[in-house]
């Protein structure tokens, strides 16, 4: 089962400003989750977003522009559900502030 991590610029207002994917897919989970960390770890601040089962990430608190990732088997739409290491936001719990 193969894998893809997908990501999503929102700005103000959750408007959607681009959106795309990180590599070609990975043959599996564990190393979509380790280019996941890879890429959270360029950030100042990151979370999870448990409801929709995605990840944020931001440069820092006063940013007006959020990555959206979500980790997904290929093939679907559904985010992956992840282990508690990584729901450990960095930062703040909101996302973007209004």
């Amino acid at each position: 089962m193969s894998y893809r991590l997908r990501w999503r610029l929102v700005g103000r207002g959750n408007r959607v400003l681009d959106s795309g994917e990180i590599d070609s897919g990975f043959p599996d989970r564990p190393s979509g989750v380790q280019a996941l960390a890879a890429f959270l770890q360029q950030f100042a601040q990151w979370g999870r977003d448990t409801e929709e089962g995605t990840w944020w990430a931001r440069r820092s608190p006063d940013a007006d522009l959020l990555v959206q990732i979500s980790l997904q088997v290929e093939g679907t739409h559904e985010p992956e559900l992840m282990p508690g290491l990584w729901t450990a936001p960095q930062g703040e719990d909101a996302p973007l502030r209004s």
